[in-house]
């Protein structure tokens, strides 16, 4: 969510609602019986813009169409960022099941 902040970009629209509870009931529906899961928010740190752009090149439904050229206004303000506080933080979401067939 920060990353999409930082870039100006809205978060997609088809992960918008997409959680534990959410893939959970998709998958009672489909027969599934949950034997355990979990939901985490654990931080990623960035200690600098390469690795950032290395992310995004990597998890393209990110920031769609992400290119340093286009976006290269809000990689240096990330980049004084990390050079006050020596990292960018972002928060993600997790979420893990372990699921069998009923």
């Amino acid at each position: 969510m920060e990353i999409n902040e930082a870039f100006g970009v809205d978060i997609n629209s088809a992960f918008g609602d997409w959680n534990l509870t959410t893939a959970l009931a998709e998958l009672d529906m489909q027969h599934f019986e949950v034997i355990s899961s979990n939901e985490e928010y654990p931080v990623q740190r960035f200690y600098d813009v390469g690795a950032l752009v290395y992310y995004l090149k990597a998890v393209p439904w990110q920031v769609p169409n992400f290119t340093t050229q286009m976006y290269e206004q809000e990689l240096y303000a990330i980049h004084e960022k990390i050079q006050a506080d020596g990292y960018f933080d972002v928060i993600e979401h997790r979420f893990m099941m372990r699921l069998r067939v009923k």
